[in-house]
């Protein structure tokens, strides 16, 4: 994630602390419109800063669809 800021000349780059994980049901293959939900929030983390969580993603529906 890029964080664009007019106050800072870089933007503050963030990356995720552990991988995310979807999880939800497959009702059929290749899926159309199935809901998947993070298994665990996601940690967000400054490179430069690693041991500092700066945000965390509770909520990150999506909606996987097929070929």
């Amino acid at each position: 994630m890029v964080i664009e800021q007019p106050e800072r000349a870089e933007p503050l780059i963030l990356t995720t602390k552990d991988p995310a994980k979807l999880i939800g049901q497959l009702t059929q293959f290749p899926p159309k419109g199935d809901l998947y939900r993070l298994q665990n929030p996601v940690d967000l983390i400054d490179l430069e800063n690693p041991d500092t969580t700066v945000a965390t993603i509770h909520k990150f529906p999506v909606k996987v669809g097929g070929l």
